[in-house]
């Protein structure tokens, strides 16, 4: 339905024509072939952005004054000369990533700070953003973005509300001069701001009457966390260098001669043509802030990079002389900031508004000599608050978890992306269903899930199929992908469970319960469309195998979800669903001994996860993974869809010995190879980059790309052990079953060590479970917290034993289960010792 708080108020739109991204391919799987020749090209210099404005006079200050709006296309608000916020941060790219042709998204905002008596002036500028951009893929028509507000104030004769009409005015102009979220943006900082262009009595060039947009186009609450530039993870360099020349060295490129290493504990001056390359020390998504002081209108431009060339040597996929900033990898996205400064030595602040990068480092350039007074770098992703830890005793782990946590903060904006920074930054369901867990431990995303479920249920066809891609786009509208389109009934079951939310079950039931009806169309059983198989797997599983077996996985969600919320018979009929899913599966891809005929890792794992096989099977199944795992040197060779369940599976089957085993395993493919080779988000390869070979398939080489960063959910629920359980979802009760590494010193795999320690904590409804131990010498020590409100059922391991310790009182072990004592726990705080 409509929102009448603002649908009071209508769209309008401006005539005025303004410099458009355009250089959208139409296909982006051929940018080879089309060549990237455009990502070198410079912003072009453009009239500026379409804003509209609307003075009024106040004779006093009124008691509330609430401004509704938003937008077609990325928005910002700006009051009597200043930028409109609520509380200490401003929200950024509203109103995000959403289906454009079904609804928008509005903002509320207090005026009472901004208000004057007298004269007044509101002005929302906007941007293609989301809805016109080269990330739109030509799906929305090319139209000037529009906007729509409603200010409602209170004063004493009642309430005034001022809408956008055609009383209100709009003109092009401003600083930016053009912007594009891959593209990146150009400043003009001799030109007049927003906010000083919001001052009222200011004269505006130009200006014409605003024109009315007639749409359909639902305007309803933004849900969930704002974007926001995120203060307290901001960065500044860990080190910088300057270079003018390049070398030949014997390389396609030459390598960079590196006239000076500088730091920023003074100002750092920089000449004309000189090049400046800053490190910020951690891939991150969100914006640069330079302070710069020139006597002069310098022209500065900024490049990003997650990577630098590693030698000039084409052959090793370098794109440019070695210690230069590696741009191949984002495609057709130019991804650069262009600043001309206002000069007459003043202090320029350099930050983009309308567009975000993900990068480690950043290169600067100067058509003149400058002085650069600070380079910081502001992260910038959706503020949703973070609520899991994890540490242990082995350095490498601990760096992988903090890649883990990087690559979250960077890819949930606004929509869970599957990368930050090339051409793409697109809600792949596949990587979205992967991880979701994994985020949910890591950050309250309830809010966040609810918001991106609206868009899937916006996405959905009218098959009941939900799209590869949500917010559906264009050029990505195929569905129902096997292990992609259900991201639509394991989303929503994920947040039920980590917060005990029925309200998501019920808004998406009808939902969910039409692509159940779509996958339920083929009587073959034959479940979700084979098409990205095993993503990126070094070794390959068939497709329909996989297909069925998320078939099989939806229906046993529906199930349990239906009997959450009353639905007992819709719950038995998904049940039985599963069980001819499964026979038919057995029919069709189990051998003679009814084990699976594909013999890969992911096979075993979705076979065994999904309860694809007679249980009589389980054991041989297990040993048969345990054999592919060893022959293979004790390293997976799995891709998105198997590495999504791999160590969680053999935990949930008594393998946390393999599971360790590949958690530490250095050699690629591997998650610690990359980090040994200095990662600090997740690749979207195991071989991103490697030092034998250099950079891997610049199509398709992303260095922050979050899926294979779900093995951070077998490290909450079974290496520190807080477990979810479905009888009392939202943790109110739950499950302690710490899994601590007790490998033997003679079964270690070579060069690895055992983890010593292990602690973490994860912050429910109900307050904060805490959860670790240490293993020396034999002797277990496990400490825990269990919140007011809550109990949690405790598997401690026996190591064999017949008695523990708690909190200095012994207990004798009377009952095990799994080789693990069972001790109901109640709120407070225990030390245990085995």
């Amino acid at each position: 339905m409509q929102d009448n708080l603002i649908r009071r108020a209508g769209f309008i739109t401006t005539e005025i024509p303004y410099e458009r991204s355009s250089q959208t391919p139409q296909d982006p799987w051929q940018r080879k072939e089309q060549g990237w020749d455009l990502r070198t090209a410079p912003h072009p210099y453009g009239a500026g952005l379409p804003f509209y404005f609307r003075d009024f006079s106040l004779e006093e200050i009124p008691a509330e004054a609430t401004l509704r709006v938003s937008a077609l296309g990325c928005f910002e608000v700006f009051c009597n000369g200043q930028r409109v916020k609520n509380g200490p941060v401003y929200d950024e790219m509203k109103p995000g990533s959403v289906v454009y042709s079904k609804r928008t998204l509005y903002y509320t905002y207090s005026l009472l700070p901004y208000l004057a008596e007298g004269s007044n002036r509101l002005l929302v500028v906007a941007s293609d953003g989301w809805y016109t951009g080269n990330i739109a893929f030509g799906t929305y028509p090319k139209e000037t973005p529009s906007v729509i507000a409603c200010l409602d104030m209170e004063t004493k004769e009642g309430t005034r509300t001022l809408v956008t009409d055609s009383s209100w005015l709009s003109a092009v102009g401003g600083q930016i001069r053009y912007t594009d979220i891959w593209d990146g943006e150009y400043t003009d900082l001799a030109c007049a701001s927003y906010a000083s262009l919001s001052v009222a009595g200011t004269e505006i060039e130009g200006a014409v009457p605003a024109v009315a947009k007639e749409t359909a186009i639902e305007v309803t609450p933004h849900i969930g966390e704002c974007v926001q530039i995120r203060p307290e993870l901001e960065l500044t360099p860990k080190g910088a260098y300057v270079f003018r020349e390049i070398r030949d060295n014997g390389t396609d490129f030459g390598e960079a001669v590196i006239d000076r290493q500088v730091d920023f504990s003074s100002p750092i001056e920089l000449k004309a043509g000189e090049k400046l390359v800053v490190d910020m020390g951690q891939n991150m998504v969100g914006r640069e802030r330079l302070t710069i002081v020139c006597s002069d209108k310098a022209m500065v431009q900024v490049r990003f990079g997650e990577m630098l060339n590693d030698s000039g040597d084409k052959g090793r996929g370098n794109d440019g002389p070695k210690d230069t900033i590696y741009a191949a990898n984002y495609r057709w996205a130019k991804s650069k900031s262009q600043y001309l400064l206002s000069g007459d030595e003043n202090t320029d602040t350099c930050t983009p508004l309308f567009t975000f990068y993900g990068f480690r480092y950043m290169e600067i350039t100067a058509s003149e000599d400058l002085t650069l007074l600070s380079v910081q770098a502001d992260v910038m992703g959706s503020a949703l608050p973070e609520t899991g830890t994890l540490s242990t005793s082995h350095p490498l782990v601990n760096q992988l978890i903090s890649n883990i946590r990087w690559g979250q903060r960077g890819n949930y904006l606004s929509i869970p992306t599957d990368c930050p920074q090339r051409d793409e930054r697109l809600g792949w369901t596949g990587d979205t269903q992967i991880f979701c867990r994994t985020g949910a431990y890591q950050a309250n995303v309830r809010g966040f899930f609810h918001k991106w479920m609206q868009d899937a249920r916006d996405s959905q066809h009218d098959s009941g199929a939900y799209p590869d891609v949500i917010p559906c786009l264009r050029i990505f509208a195929r569905s129902s992908a096997a292990a992609w389109g259900d991201a639509g009934i394991i989303v929503p079951y994920t947040v039920w469970l980590m917060y005990g939310d029925r309200d998501i079950i019920e808004e998406n039931w009808d939902s969910m319960t039409r692509y159940m009806e779509h996958l339920g169309a083929k009587e073959d059983l034959s479940g979700p469309e084979s098409r990205y198989l095993d993503w990126l797997a070094f070794d390959p599983t068939q497709g329909d195998y996989i297909s069925m077996c998320y078939y099989t996985y939806d229906a046993s969600l529906m199930s349990k979800m239906a009997k959450a919320t009353g639905r007992e018979d819709e719950a038995l009929a998904y049940e039985a669903l599963c069980g001819r899913i499964r026979e038919a599966f057995r029919a069709k891809h189990t051998d003679e001994n009814g084990l699976p005929k594909q013999k890969t890792q992911t096979a075993y794992i979705l076979a065994l996860k999904m309860r694809m096989l007679n249980e009589d099977k389980t054991e041989q199944a297990l040993a048969d993974l345990r054999r592919l795992i060893v022959d293979n040197g004790y390293r997976l060779s799995t891709g998105f869809v198997g590495t999504g369940a791999l160590c969680q599976t053999l935990s949930e089957f008594g393998q946390d010995d393999l599971a360790y085993d590949l958690l530490l395993q250095t050699e690629c493919p591997s998650w610690l190879y990359s980090v040994n080779q200095g990662a600090t988000t997740i690749w979207e390869r195991w071989n991103s980059y490697t030092l034998e070979s250099g950079f891997g398939d610049v199509n398709m080489n992303s260095f922050n790309h979050y899926a294979y960063g779900s093995v951070a959910e077998w490290m909450y629920r079974y290496m520190i052990g807080i477990e979810a359980v479905e009888e009392a979802p939202g943790f109110g009760r739950f499950v302690l079953q710490p899994r601590p590494d007790l490998r033997p010193q003679d079964s270690l795999p070579e060069g690895q060590e055992n983890i010593t320690s292990a602690e973490g904590s994860y912050r429910t409804a109900c307050g904060t479970v805490k959860s670790g131990w240490e293993y020396k010498e034999g002797v277990l020590t496990y400490r825990a917290t269990v919140p007011a409100g809550s109990t949690a059922r405790l598997y401690l391991p026996t190591l064999g034993k017949s008695s523990f310790v708690c909190n200095g009182q012994t207990s004798v072990i009377k009952k095990t289960e799994g080789g693990c004592a069972s001790v109901l726990l109640f709120p407070g705080s225990y030390t245990f010792t085995v």
